[in-house]
């Protein structure tokens, strides 16, 4: 029975000639599936970097483009600057703009208009000419600002050309009109056609409507002063600041889109867009050549490795490989006790084993440590939690035993009943900063809607006993951290105290609300009431109540601003920052 299951034994292993002529055929299906594999990532690899090529030649294009406007703002400036200008000797100033045309052979034209929008000098035009409805021209004199206009014909032998105008104002202020250059589009060849692109690839220019400026090198599906290709445009207009795409150009052929956004002033809409485009084909096309090559490659290894197995298979020894890879694997499910344990094995092969063996019990040992370690971390985090929730606890209870003071001095006639009133309020709102950290999760931050909304009603209790004042809250959601919470929780309580004794003194209803809002990194706080309003001349240094000069120092130490208005009424505002998310 036993030699029977010693041959079962046996007959599950194959020989070694046999085995390694097995791994080798079976190595092709994975490594063909690796090589396909490896094809597949190494295609993405050229789209991306040709995806990235693009945008850099885009935005290396742009740059030129960069400067050429920037020369052209600073040309316009210093023509602005002239004296005959601001003297209006325009015979004088028509001389300049012809010399400066002279050394500047890529501008069309130099003008200067009047604040209508006519033309008073110019390098080439007669006087008189109306561009008062010019895009660039109605820019530049609306906001007084270097504008540009969109692709146009110039009016001296319709030459394409594009508009530039930089306004003319007096050291008054007074806007006296502005100064205009058309830079000719044809000049974009003396700059660009140095440059080699790769086949079928392209480059563009576009104006803040999407008509192609200029296009290299020149083909009849693009030409100069046409829109581009809809879907394409809508995905540059649409898009970033700087981007990428793949889409089909105007002659059919599928691209990679690389843009660029060009803008005079940040935040401000584009005024020129630079494009470049490049085929995807090509980079298909060595993908698929590189896979064939890898393929070939593969198969001839494989045949090599299957030769040199049949003459050496002898120097190979499967067990002692057999138990390396279990205890590979046995580490590689989580069993970090796993050896090998080839004692007296002086070999290649027993050397490997007892390296292992060393390894996994430096992995065993770490891993202990690191167990220990986040035991230890866990524990010191737990007790830091339970502390700072005694800290609390024990401020609250702090501030608790001061109202239960301030309530016996109020039994015994010691201090006013208003000035303790004010007391416990002002206590109060200290006291609910600490009961929202204990009972919230994070131990730093305080929600300000609902902790104001608390304040509110705690005084609204103590100070509308007869119920006359009608209370309306609105408050969105606002975090900030405790440092700036007790001054702003103290500052509502003085707005609060102020509306209610002054606000509505006297006889009669009222109505109080209080409006918390948030302006991206900015909160508002509004406190208004409809009561009799401030004292006619009412100023900040002539108030001699301390609720008021106490709020605009706290809304000081919230790094904020402190406003007023007192005709119908009374409505306070701080605004102050906090953090963003």
């Amino acid at each position: 029975m036993a030699l029977e299951r010693e041959k079962k034994h046996r007959s599950r292993y194959l020989s070694i000639r046999t085995a390694l002529y097995l791994a080798i055929l079976v190595s092709i299906i994975p490594a063909s599936l690796i090589i396909i594999a490896t094809g597949i990532e190494h295609g993405r690899h050229l789209e991306r970097n040709a995806r990235d090529e693009a945008l850099h030649q885009a935005e290396t294009f742009a740059e030129i483009q960069i400067r050429i406007t920037e020369s052209t703002r600073q040309i316009l400036s210093t023509l602005a600057a002239l004296p005959g200008v601001e003297e209006k000797d325009w015979h004088q100033v028509t001389e300049v703009l012809t010399q400066v045309h002279h050394r500047n052979e890529d501008y069309l034209n130099f003008t200067i208009l009047d604040s209508s929008g006519i033309v008073t000098a110019s390098s080439l035009l007669s006087p008189g000419i109306d561009f008062h409805d010019r895009p660039h021209v109605k820019s530049a004199m609306k906001n007084r600002i270097f504008s540009t206009g969109e692709y146009v014909l110039g009016l001296i032998e319709s030459t394409p050309s594009f508009a530039y105008s930089y306004p003319i104002i007096d050291d008054s202020g007074k806007l006296l009109g502005c100064i205009n250059a058309l830079y000719k589009l044809s000049s974009y060849g003396k700059l660009f056609d140095s440059f080699t692109l790769p086949p079928d690839s392209f480059l563009g220019i576009l104006d803040r409507n999407g008509t192609r400026l200029y296009f290299y090198p020149p083909k009849e599906t693009n030409p100069i002063g046409l829109p581009i290709k809809q879907n394409v445009w809508i995905k540059i207009q649409t898009g970033p600041e700087r981007g990428m795409f793949s889409d089909l150009s105007s002659d059919g052929v599928p691209r990679y889109f690389g843009y660029k956004k060009l803008y005079l002033y940040p935040g401000g809409e584009p005024y020129m867009y630079v494009v470049y485009a490049t085929p995807v084909k090509q980079v298909l096309g060595m993908t698929r050549r590189i896979t064939l090559r890898n393929l070939a490659i593969m198969v001839a290894a494989a045949l090599c490795g299957l030769f040199i197995a049949a003459g050496f298979f002898r120097f190979l020894f499967g067990n002692r490989l057999n138990r390396i890879l279990e205890m590979v694997g046995r580490i590689r499910s989580g069993d970090l006790s796993a050896r090998i344990s080839l004692k007296g094995d002086s070999s290649d092969l027993g050397h490997i084993a007892s390296a292992l063996d060393s390894m996994a019990e430096a992995v065993e040992e770490r891993d202990r440590k690191l167990i220990k370690e986040a035991e230890n971390l866990n524990s010191s985090l737990k007790e830091k939690e339970v502390l700072l929730k005694e800290v609390n606890h024990r401020v609250k209870n702090n501030l608790q035993l001061i109202l239960s003071m301030i309530n016996l001095q109020k039994d015994s006639g010691k201090l006013l009943q208003e000035e303790i009133t004010e007391l416990e309020s002002r206590i109060t709102a200290i006291s609910l900063v600490h009961e929202i950290l204990c009972q919230g999760d994070n131990f730093g931050t305080v929600e300000l809607g609902s902790y104001i909304e608390n304040i509110i009603r705690v005084i609204h209790a103590l100070y509308n006993s007869s119920g006359r004042i009608k209370l309306e809250i609105m408050t969105e959601e606002v975090f900030c951290g405790f440092e700036k919470a007790v001054p702003f929780g103290l500052l509502v309580n003085e707005l609060l105290l102020n509306a209610y004794k002054h606000g509505f003194s006297g006889a009669g209803e009222g109505i109080l609300r209080v409006k918390l809002t948030r302006n991206n990194r900015i909160c508002i706080l509004r406190v208004q009431d409809n009561g009799k309003g401030l004292p006619p001349g009412f100023t900040m240094e002539r108030s001699r109540g301390l609720g008021l000069q106490l709020a605009e120092s706290l809304a000081a130490q919230l790094g904020g601003t402190f406003s007023w208005e007192g005709r119908e009424g009374t409505v306070f505002t701080v605004e102050f920052p906090v953090p963003k998310d």
